[in-house]
C-alpha cells in the first residue's frame, strides 16, 4: 500500500491540450483507474503537464467476472474470447503505477494523433513518480500543492476555479473526488473538506510567495534583473531585504556584545575559553562553563566532547 504523485510533461513545450482534451484526459484517467486498482487522491490536468495523487493498494486476485467488468470500463466493450496468455498480461498491468501510465499515456497519445495527424512521441522522457508518506498531513501538502498549479501558472485566483482540478470537481459533488479528498481527511464532510483544505491551501501559498520574494531578493542582491510577478509585489521583496538587513545588523550586534563581554565568537574561541576556565576550575560544572561563556549547551558539550 502507497502513496504516489505522479507527473509527466508534454514533450518539447509546442503541444498543448485543449479544454476537450482535458476533459477527455480525466474520463481516460479514471476508467484506467478503475481498471488497475488505482485510487485517485487528487488530480489537475495543466495544459502541458499533468499531476495525479494515487493510492496503489495490495494486489489482489481476481476472477474472471471481475477482469471482464474492468475491461469494460476501460475499453467501453465487452472481453471477447481469449487466450490465457492474454489474459495475464491484462492482469499483470492491475495494481501498477507503471501499468497505469502506460496504459493511460499510450491511449492519450493516440487519441491525440488521431486527431492532429501527429506523428512520434507526445510525452517528455518517462513520467515522474514521487513516494508520499502516508501521513495524512503530508497527503494533504501533496494536494494542496497539485491543486495550487492552476494559480502559480497565473490561470486563475479561486482554489476552486480551475475545471481540470480535482478540487473543483470536489465542490461540483463529483463523487470520484469526493472519495479521494476523504482518504485524506479521514471522511470528513464535503463543507468540512472544502473548509481545511482551503486554509491549507492558503498557508502554502503563503510559503510560495514568500519563496519567490526570495529569490527574487538573491537575484537583485547578484545585480540581477529581477521583476516581480503575480504572487509578489515591490512591497513583499522590499519586507524580504529589510528583513535580511536587520538579521545582519543582529548578527553584528551579538559578535560586538560578544567581544565586549569577552565571550568567544568562534568554536575554537569557545574551547580556548573553556580550557582556562577547566584550568582555574577542574571541577567547574557544565551548566556554569554555559553561563561563563554565553554559549549554548550544546555547543559547549560539543566542544568538551572534542577537547
Amino acid at each position: 500500500m502507497t502513496y504516489h504523485h505522479l507527473m509527466s510533461r508534454i514533450a518539447h513545450k509546442v503541444f498543448f491540450m485543449k479544454n476537450e482534451e482535458r476533459d477527455s484526459f480525466i474520463e481516460m484517467m479514471r476508467r484506467v483507474a478503475e481498471f488497475t486498482g488505482l485510487k485517485l487522491l487528487a488530480w489537475c490536468i495543466m495544459e502541458n503537464h499533468f499531476h495525479i495523487l494515487a493510492y496503489l493498494p495490495e494486489r489482489v486476485e481476481i476472477d474472471d467476472l471481475e477482469l471482464r467488468r474492468r475491461y469494460r470500463i476501460l475499453k467501453g466493450m465487452e472481453l471477447g474470447t481469449v487466450s490465457k496468455e492474454e489474459i495475464d498480461r491484462l492482469k499483470k498491468q492491475m495494481y501498477s503505477v507503471g501499468g497505469f501510465m502506460k496504459i493511460l499515456k499510450q491511449w492519450f497519445t493516440q487519441e491525440y494523433n488521431a486527431r492532429y495527424q501527429h506523428t512520434g512521441t507526445l510525452w517528455e522522457g518517462v513520467y515522474k513518480d514521487v513516494l508520499v508518506k502516508e501521513e495524512p498531513i503530508e497527503l494533504a501538502k501533496r494536494a494542496a500543492y497539485i491543486h495550487l498549479n492552476p494559480i502559480k501558472a497565473a490561470i486563475t485566483t479561486d482554489f476552486t476555479g480551475y475545471l481540470w482540478s480535482s478540487f473543483n470537481a470536489l465542490k461540483r459533488g463529483d463523487e470520484v473526488a469526493l472519495a479521494g479528498m476523504r482518504m485524506i481527511y479521514e471522511n470528513m464532510s464535503v463543507e468540512k473538506i472544502l473548509s481545511e483544505h482551503s486554509e491549507l491551501m492558503e498557508k502554502c501559498l503563503d510559503g510560495i510567495k514568500k519563496e519567490r520574494a526570495s529569490k527574487i531578493a538573491d537575484m537583485r542582491a547578484a545585480g540581477l534583473a529581477a521583476p516581480v510577478d503575480h504572487l509578489t509585489s515591490e512591497a513583499m521583496v522590499a519586507q524580504e531585504i529589510a528583513h535580511r538587513e536587520e538579521v545582519a545588523k543582529a548578527i553584528v550586534e551579538e559578535k560586538s556584545i560578544r567581544k565586549a563581554a569577552g565571550r568567544p565568537s568562534s568554536k575554537e574561541g569557545l574551547k580556548q575559553r573553556i580550557r582556562q576556565l577547566l584550568a582555574e576550575n577542574p571541577s567547574m560544572s557544565r551548566a556554569a562553563i554555559c553561563e561563563a561563556t554565553g554559549a549554548s549547551r550544546s555547543s559547549v558539550y560539543r566542544c568538551i566532547g572534542e577537547l
